[in-house]
């Protein structure tokens, strides 16, 4: 009948386009795979401002799909170079990922909330809370020694906790490249607030790989540029970086 035959064909529509591809590539070198263990590893430069000199950046992650829909893990991120002739920066930055998954065939999108840890110096930090004025949780509110800080200073002088929201895809438009793209906002204790925008592009390597593609679930090397803005710290201007990574699946 006509109309089994419609049903039929609105079935497999539904089926091509829901069906996972499991190998579309994400944002900070990740990748949906819809199971299994996905690890990243990227090197790049980082710029704060027009001021400050360029730094080296290294960032990793690791992430464990629990389902084809939820996947959990941690990302590191640290910093390491001289600001300018007075300031040389170490700084680690911690956090932990959890993120619900909609994916499609080549296609997937995903919202995660993000807890996270910045710096290097607990006992700074331990002392700051035990020393915490009222109302030091409130975004606007000034810190004593904020005048005295370079705009290069301020954007490494984040200590303790943070929590926030991030958005992101991919796509996978082809069996060789693919595009990614997040947005995240965050807002850190040190009464900090952080919008971070990353696009970026991906080429398949697994495809060309013959042992990979029998061996590895995927295998992406990407190229990522960042735009982060810091809010409530009396930086005005854009600080950006780029990032070259490998994404591996197993």
């Amino acid at each position: 009948m006509p109309v089994k035959k419609i049903v039929c064909a609105i079935c497999l529509l539904a089926l091509a386009v829901f069906a996972e591809d499991r190998n579309i590539p994400l944002p900070s070198q990740s990748a949906y795979v819809g199971k299994g263990i996905s690890v990243g590893i990227g090197a790049g430069i980082f710029n704060p401002t027009k001021d400050c000199d360029c730094l080296g950046v290294w960032q990793g992650q690791l992430e464990y799909f629990y389902s084809e829909t939820i996947s959990g893990g941690i990302d590191v991120r640290f910093f390491g170079g001289d600001l300018d002739p007075d300031v040389m920066v170490m700084n680690q930055r911690y956090r932990m990922i959890a993120k619900f998954h909609f994916p499609f065939k080549n296609l997937d999108f995903y919202v995660s909330p993000v807890f996270g840890l910045e710096s290097t110096n607990i006992e700074t930090f331990r002392e700051e809370w035990d020393n915490r004025e009222e109302n030091w949780w409130r975004p606007g509110s000034d810190r004593d020694n904020d005048e005295s800080e370079w705009d290069c200073e301020k954007m490494f002088s984040l200590e303790g906790f943070s929590m926030g929201a991030e958005i992101g895809a991919g796509w996978a438009f082809s069996r060789f490249f693919g595009i990614t793209g997040s947005s995240s906002y965050e807002y850190n204790f040190a009464r900090a607030q952080l919008l971070n925008l990353t696009p970026g592009v991906a080429f398949n390597l697994r495809e060309v790989w013959p042992w990979a593609k029998q061996t590895l679930l995927s295998v992406w090397i990407s190229v990522e540029v960042g735009f982060q803005r810091y809010f409530n710290r009396g930086v005005d201007e854009w600080a950006s970086s780029g990032f070259l990574g490998l994404q591996i699946g197993i």
